[in-house]
């Protein structure tokens, strides 16, 4: 998959998008928008996830805040107005990869 998309026809897309989405995070503090989503939101998380981006530039108190989703995605979950939160147990940062028919189920029954 990921071969697909770094490599494929859409490369450049993929390579925009993800620059949108780095510079978000690096200089925009999201977090705090959460509540205002007005939106149907399912969070899907790999509940061993420790992805951190910028992790190696962060202060250490900082530091041991980000990344721990066992945490920050039921905190995250009860600051979004009728979020639901699906965690995918022992899986990490793509659980649609490590698990594609654990994911695939889940997210056809929140879908439904």
């Amino acid at each position: 998959m990921l071969a697909g998309l770094n490599k494929g026809p859409g490369h450049k897309i993929v390579a925009w998008n993800s620059a949108l989405i780095y510079d978000m995070i690096f200089t925009q503090p999201v977090f705090y928008e959460f509540p205002r989503l007005q939106v149907p939101t399912v969070l899907m998380i790999g509940d061993a996830d420790t992805t951190a981006i910028g992790s190696d530039i962060a202060p250490p108190e900082v530091k041991a805040k980000i990344g721990n989703y066992k945490v920050l995605g039921k905190q995250v979950a009860q600051m979004i107005p009728g979020a639901r939160l699906v965690e995918f147990k022992g899986k990490g940062h793509a659980p649609q990869m490590e698990d594609p028919q654990g994911f695939n189920k889940a997210l056809l029954s929140e879908l439904q």
